[in-house]
């Protein structure tokens, strides 16, 4: 696993969405400071895999770049309420 980033809670879409762009192959974990939470997103050809582990857990497939980056944005209010900042790492 690549080193985690300390980042800000609303910059994670835009990494994610920069990486996104790039056209290389995406796997990437968010998780809280004490790590007991995570939300993971994963590529499979052209569509997209969301899984969240934590608070509530819940999956989603099959999601198109945008489709993707507002679940996820969605699952990080849920997941990460009050966390200003959260680790991510690219594999």
């Amino acid at each position: 696993m690549n080193t985690l980033q300390l980042i800000t809670r609303n910059n994670a879409s835009v990494m994610i969405q920069k990486r996104m762009k790039t056209g290389k192959r995406l796997h990437v974990i968010l998780t809280t400071w004490k790590r007991d939470r995570k939300i993971e997103i994963t590529q499979n050809g052209g569509n997209y895999q969301l899984n969240e582990n934590g608070f509530k857990h819940f999956q989603a497939s099959k999601l198109n770049q945008q489709k993707c980056i507002s679940v996820l944005k969605e699952r990080m209010n849920i997941e990460f309420p009050r966390s200003h900042q959260i680790y991510i790492a690219f594999k």
